[in-house]
């Protein structure tokens, strides 16, 4: 029998995240803009795939490991404590959801056999090495704009975990900024790809006032980006040349 687990004390996904949560599309790009609840819906569906598919394998990630663990991880740790119903022979029994938090190696082992490894993939050469040894059913990275797109490739190809019924997954969330991720979820249509934008305005689990503030604080190109999800908002502010001629050129020598 299933194990009888309730996890929405700990996360209960509002409209736009259980959009982002039935996404059947591999590349599901989350978010676009702050507040939006992209951490937590990456790691409630990192966590989903865990227990749907016993055994499998997953990596979540930033480009530093020093960020992921002021963020993302403290997502990840707060399913330390959850508790779960398994049946065994007929006799019920409640088990801890994670069983193990290896910090020296970076991973969860869950009840069921399922791993979820984590860290930094532009940490020098470890994270791309400690990447290319994997093989994996999901991944999920956090602020996908910060990585290049040759380490997301690299990830990609480590989609190739056997397991009965597998949906290979490739978790992502991003703010709004000029580079491949634009190109590739903005601008394209991407077979298996698909972008879930949103806002501040769709979490209500903000505080009453944080969008006003911001809007009073941020300088116009950042309330455009950030605030309202513009992806063409910072093609041009603080940068000497914009991500479109950039890419212009290139292509005019290609």
């Amino acid at each position: 029998m299933k194990p009888s687990i309730d996890l929405s004390k700990l996360y209960k996904p509002y409209p736009k995240q259980q959009l982002a949560h039935r996404a059947k599309e591999q590349n599901v790009l989350y978010g676009g803009a702050v507040g939006g609840g992209k951490s937590w819906w990456l790691v409630g569906e990192g966590i989903q795939l865990s227990l749907d598919y016993p055994f499998n394998r997953g990596y979540l990630c930033r480009q530093k490991l020093t960020d992921f663990r002021v963020s993302t991880l403290i997502e990840l740790k707060r399913y330390m404590d959850a508790t779960i119903i398994v049946n065994d022979r007929g006799k019920q029994e409640i088990v801890s959801l994670i069983e193990q938090h290896h910090q020296t190696e970076n991973y969860f082992r869950l009840y069921n056999g399922s791993y979820i490894y984590y860290g930094g993939i532009g940490d020098d050469r470890e994270g791309t090495t400690r990447v290319k040894n994997m093989t994996l059913g999901w991944v999920g990275i956090d602020q996908v704009e910060e990585i290049t797109e040759v380490n997301f490739n690299w990830l990609c190809s480590r989609l190739r975990l056997k397991l009965p019924g597998i949906h290979y997954k490739a978790l992502l969330t991003a703010n709004p900024q000029p580079g491949w991720v634009k190109q590739r979820f903005i601008e394209q249509k991407l077979e298996n790809h698909i972008f879930i934008p949103a806002l501040p305005k769709d979490n209500p689990g903000l505080p009453d006032d944080y969008e006003s503030n911001l809007r009073k604080w941020f300088p116009p190109e950042m309330i455009k980006a950030l605030l309202d999800g513009d992806w063409d908002a910072l093609e041009g502010g603080n940068f000497l040349f914009p991500y479109a001629q950039i890419r212009a050129a290139v292509n005019r020598e290609l």
